[in-house]
């Protein structure tokens, strides 16, 4: 192999420690294959060895089987969430937080917002959800057909977040764009000028809430940062963190379930004539089609499956592989709403679970019961192919669908 410095595009020189064996050119934005199946193609690393190194991106290792995954995701002695990006943003960018923290000092972090992440918390919401949700879905039916993803995909979870955060929805198309350069692109100054843009949108929302604050999860965060216990620094990254995972998580999940649907007629049919079937459906979805690349940095030696591994070495966790895995599920690849457990670690594991999975769910419940009753048979357009995209979280792109009008 020719190395030469950089990031996404190019080689990076391997430390010493790492076996030749174990290194393999391959570039975690553009698997083979992604654009037209992500997990297919992810799932291909099975065939290989269980960790291997690469020198694209910077330089990283990458984990695949369930048992390492999730031992690395519960073991924050060795595994920092600092720095989390791979590859690494330029220097001086702000820490995210809480997302870069790591135990005992994230608990305090995660305790300011806990109460009002909580499913009692969260469950007055619901109403206003599917009431939103029903409005999206009636304005799409007669058309006979849209673009999923920018028709709903992008606009539902962003819409009901807002509305959860009270902000404008006219704030809805530059919050996609940054999104979007955040989890997929891998430019890091494109990255890096994307996350400045949204802190610095982020500033000004924190500066309204100030001055007026409301019963909202950022004017909680505004309210402990009045107590002493966060600075506005702090506030803003835990308040665009809050926002970020609100959003990206649902809409990458929304384009990945409707994808399957319409390609499969038989799991329609059973939401469509069992609504409470959606249920189980959302843990199923989200064991099948999980979308987060995670970065680690080995904060002290470890071997890991008999692979050594150094203070310093960046990491990344495809949790989306834990779920994929035939030593993990029988069939890990097939969809079944009545399998005996939905295990998955696509909403994290260990001290960084994440919080906003309790929105996710009955958000995307709410969706397959509406869409389901709604529009129960739709199927891809026959002219116009869905596009994929790997990245930090993984998405359908563009996913036409058509259906007929009464």
């Amino acid at each position: 192999m020719t190395y030469a410095p950089g990031d996404a595009s190019v080689l990076t020189p391997p430390p010493a420690h790492v076996p030749a064996h174990l290194i393999q050119s391959f570039d975690y934005f553009s698997p083979p294959g992604a654009e037209l199946d992500p997990h297919a193609a992810w799932k291909r690393l099975h065939e290989g060895p269980a960790i291997f190194y690469t020198p694209l991106n910077g330089g990283h290792w990458v984990v695949t089987r369930s048992k390492d995954l999730f031992a690395a995701m519960q073991d924050f002695e060795h595994f920092s969430s600092h720095p989390f990006n791979i590859p690494a943003r330029p220097s001086g960018t702000p820490k995210t937080i809480p997302l870069e923290i790591d135990p005992p000092e994230l608990n305090r972090y995660r305790q300011l917002v806990i109460r009002k992440l909580s499913p009692r918390s969260l469950a007055p919401l619901e109403p206003g959800m599917r009431e939103a949700v029903t409005r999206l879905i009636e304005e799409l039916k007669p058309s006979g057909g849209a673009e999923f993803v920018s028709a709903c995909a992008v606009r539902m979870p962003v819409e009901l977040f807002l509305q959860f955060v009270q902000l404008p929805v006219s704030d809805l198309p530059r919050v996609r764009s940054w999104i979007e350069s955040i989890a997929r692109d891998p430019d890091r100054q494109a990255h890096a000028q994307a996350l400045e843009q949204a802190f610095a949108y982020m500033a000004q929302v924190i500066e309204q809430r100030s001055a007026h604050p409301g019963e909202d999860v950022f004017s909680t965060l505004v309210h402990a940062e009045r107590e002493g216990q966060i600075s506005r620094e702090e506030t803003i990254s835990m308040a665009l963190n809050i926002f970020f995972g609100g959003i990206e998580t649902v809409t990458s999940a929304l384009s990945f379930i409707m994808r399957f649907l319409a390609e499969n007629p038989k799991h329609r049919r059973q939401l469509a004539s069992d609504p409470a079937l959606c249920t189980p459906a959302v843990e199923e979805f989200m064991r099948r089609f999980g979308i987060l690349n995670l970065g680690r940095t080995i904060k002290r030696n470890i071997t890991l499956s008999g692979v050594e591994m150094r203070e310093g070495d960046r990491v990344l966790l495809p949790i989306h592989l834990y779920s994929l895995d035939d030593e993990m599920f029988e069939r890990p690849m097939d969809v079944d709403f009545h399998r005996a457990h939905f295990r998955h670690i696509n909403f994290g594991a260990g001290p960084h679970r994440c919080l906003g999975s309790n929105l996710a769910r009955p958000e995307l419940r709410i969706f397959l019961e509406e869409w389901t009753r709604r529009i129960p048979d739709f199927e891809l357009s026959p002219d116009n192919p869905p596009r994929a995209q790997s990245g930090a979280a993984m998405a359908v792109t563009h996913l036409p669908l058509v259906w007929k009008v009464a």
